[in-house]
């Protein structure tokens, strides 16, 4: 996917919102003020689907590309030619038959109680030359010299799910049966454990994903970046691209910049239609539309719009007499 074109980089902003595209299946519609903008916005197909995917399609990076060391040079760490994963805690919550992730964001998890459990984690693969990096509370890397075979599901795409489908592969043997003892280890080391209550609001697993090399540095695709997100960042170092932190409101925008905001992407994964269209209603009367009064004043000739999944929106100066045009999902 190539979201900027050669000639319109300078002039254009773009705004990414994971979680924005919730689906036919999904029981409410954008809200109204939201709809009736992007009805005047021409629609552009795009093919990549999901978080990273689509977070490395914008950046212009490969699909190979390893998520966990790319969003380790996003956590700060340094430059490596090292294999990487993402072994982040998690909650397995019991559902009938069924195991539910609650994913790293949803987790009560200080520092210290981090480091603790990212230690016992750790020491189960020492034997193999394992390292592991706490570099956030609920962001932790493991490398290995020499791992064995491994396919995953990133968490964005698991987030609220039965894990079954999604265990890892490859050698399954090995990553399961680490996975066993990681839940035994962590079971253990709760407090409260015996409790049944206090286990919810803990991390009683990790889940693995992302495995890989960071790779080779690449040409920029965006002046600057306004993110929160670890994945988001490294992608912006490894692409030689200037990282802020995300900016309270739209002010500070400006052409050839990429914004993330991820305030949609976690209700979407729980199925909470109430916190999804809060998010999208103040999203859209405290960004998108100051933006817009930007943007008919000359900031930037056009605002590009999408979430990880559906297609791109583009909207220029022109777009906003098309009133004509009626509500469309």
């Amino acid at each position: 996917m190539s979201v900027i074109k050669n000639g319109t980089a300078e002039s254009t902003l773009t705004v990414y919102v994971p979680g924005l595209f919730a689906g036919l299946r999904w029981p409410a519609s954008w809200p109204r003020g939201l709809a009736r903008l992007l009805a005047r916005a021409d629609q552009i197909s795009l093919q990549d689907e999901g978080f990273t995917e689509r977070t490395l399609a914008l950046f212009g990076l490969p699909k190979e590309t390893g998520l966990a060391a790319l969003a380790r040079l996003g956590d700060g760490g340094s430059s490596d030619d090292r294999w990487w994963v993402r072994c982040d805690p998690v909650h397995l919550a019991v559902d009938g038959d069924r195991l539910l992730l609650l994913d790293n964001d949803s987790l009560a998890l200080d520092a210290l109680e981090a480091e603790r459990l990212s230690v016992l984690v750790g020491s189960l693969f020492v034997d193999d030359g394992g390292v592991m990096e706490p570099r956030a509370p609920t962001r932790w890397y493991l490398t290995l010299p020499h791992p064995e075979p491994l396919l995953t599901t990133p968490m964005a795409e698991v987030a609220g799910r039965n894990v079954d489908p999604y265990l890892p592969t490859g050698n399954t043997r090995y990553w399961r049966t680490r996975l066993n003892e990681v839940q035994m280890l962590m079971h253990q080391a709760l407090p409260g454990s015996h409790g049944g209550e206090a286990l919810r609001q803990h991390a009683n697993s990790v889940w693995l994903w992302g495995s890989g090399y960071a790779g080779r540095p690449a040409s920029p695709v965006f002046a600057q970046v306004y993110t929160d997100d670890a994945l988001v960042r490294g992608a912006a170092q490894l692409t030689q691209t200037q990282v802020q932190p995300l900016p309270v409101d739209p002010s500070p925008l400006t052409g050839a910049a990429l914004v993330v905001l991820r305030g949609a992407q976690g209700p979407l994964q729980y199925g909470d239609t109430e916190a999804w269209l809060a998010f999208l209603s103040e999203w859209t009367d405290r960004w998108l539309w100051p933006l817009i009064q930007d943007m008919k004043r000359g900031a930037f000739a056009e605002i590009r719009i999408l979430g990880d999944r559906g297609p791109l929106y583009r909207l220029r100066r022109l777009d906003m007499w098309r009133i004509w045009r009626g509500w469309r999902l």
